[in-house]
């Protein structure tokens, strides 16, 4: 008899929570339809509404789409790995890409995407099945996230933090880390595990010295604001006041992609590719995609800290071609020098890492911080 009450109430509380549900998205639905038909009304009697809304979302619209948005990072890791290919072959003598991939090697980038794409994603036996999968995934997403804060204009910015932008570059930034070690963790392999641990060393040996170069540089400006940062640099850059902290911050955009000579998280001969060895497939190409990308969002900051950010002449007469113009040409300067330290430069041992950044960056990015106060407070900036 018990049961059977219980039964009865269980049925009756079921079908009451369904019969609310319903007449919850009945209203939903019903109110939403009745918008949709106010909005089309409208449209039909002035056809320029429908402009003026087009025209109200095209300046973010283009801004998510195409600049700084989804089509300028991924033309970014585009052309950087078939650039990195040529010079590289050229600086070590192989022959192979010369002559591989048809006219300028174009056919190759095809032929590796469609690789990546096609093969099988194999996962681990003995692996944590979501954190594996989900990591590759959301580790280009968060460097692509701080890029959104970087300004190409003074009213061409995605996502206008004011003097909330530089601290939240970081604030984005410091996520980095934490995934490779939860991707290495979650592949439960002695390679991917010992090279997510280096990452963690790599990460915070240069992020601290970061960290008080860009306050350093806020300090010069008087403000965290990345916009005001460019405006102050409009007479001199702050890579000549501060030659110290431009230095550091060059070598910790390095460190922070995993660029050669600092690329020991995922050192080929010793961890086979470190954290990223059990990624296959797709997930294989995500994780390289991230580290053109995290290359691109340290760079755009470096620009914007050092080298006058949109800064330059006007050319094209719109200030915003021109300052778009001008951040692309620093950029097209920094990428051939950052791949030729590759080409030139062995890797660092794991010890030497650690001592460059906890004996030299760190005490001379304090002593940059120091002498940036001192030219503040005596009023020469």
């Amino acid at each position: 008899m018990k049961r059977e009450v219980e039964m009865i109430t269980s049925t009756y509380l079921w079908g009451v929570a369904l019969v609310s549900i319903q007449e919850l998205i009945g209203i939903s639905l019903g109110s939403i339809l009745d918008i949709l038909d106010i909005i089309s009304g409208m449209i039909l009697e002035s056809p320029s509404l429908l402009l003026r809304l087009v025209l109200f979302n095209l300046k973010p619209l283009t801004q998510i789409i195409v600049i700084p948005g989804l089509a300028f990072i991924l033309l970014f890791a585009i052309i950087v790995v078939w650039f990195e290919r040529k010079f590289l072959a050229r600086a070590m003598l192989r022959v192979g890409p010369y002559y591989c991939g048809g006219r300028s090697g174009v056919l190759q980038l095809i032929a590796d995407f469609l690789k990546l794409f096609l093969k099988e994603i194999v996962i681990p036996k003995d692996a944590h099945r979501a954190l594996f999968v989900s990591m590759p995934v959301i580790l280009p997403t968060i460097p692509a996230l701080a890029i959104t804060l970087i300004p190409f204009d003074l009213d061409w910015v995605l996502f206008r933090a004011g003097g909330l932008s530089l601290p939240m570059f970081f604030a984005i930034a410091g996520f980095s880390p934490l995934i490779p070690v939860f991707a290495g963790w979650a592949a439960n392999n002695k390679y991917t595990i010992i090279g997510s641990l280096r990452t963690a060393f790599l990460y915070i040996s240069a992020e601290i010295p970061l960290v008080l170069c860009a306050a350093a540089v806020a300090i010069m400006a008087g403000s965290f604001d990345l916009v005001r940062i460019v405006e102050a640099q409009s007479t001199i850059w702050f890579s000549v006041p501060q030659f110290i902290g431009f230095i550091i911050f060059f070598l910790g955009l390095i460190i922070e992609a995993e660029r050669t000579p600092f690329d020991i998280p995922t050192a080929e001969v010793e961890l086979v590719l470190g954290w990223r060895t059990e990624f296959s497939g797709i997930l294989f190409g995500f994780t390289m995609m991230a580290e053109y990308v995290s290359f691109l969002a340290w760079a755009l900051l470096f620009i914007t800290l050092y080298l006058g950010g949109y800064n330059g002449p006007n050319i094209f007469g719109l200030p915003l071609y021109s300052h778009i113009f001008w951040i692309l040409f620093k950029l097209a300067i920094l990428v051939p020098i950052v791949i030729l330290i590759r080409g030139v430069f062995p890797r660092f041992r794991m010890d030497q890492l650690l001592r460059l950044g906890w004996y030299y960056l760190m005490p001379l990015s304090i002593l940059n911080l120091f002498i940036t106060l001192a030219l503040k407070l005596g009023g020469i900036f």
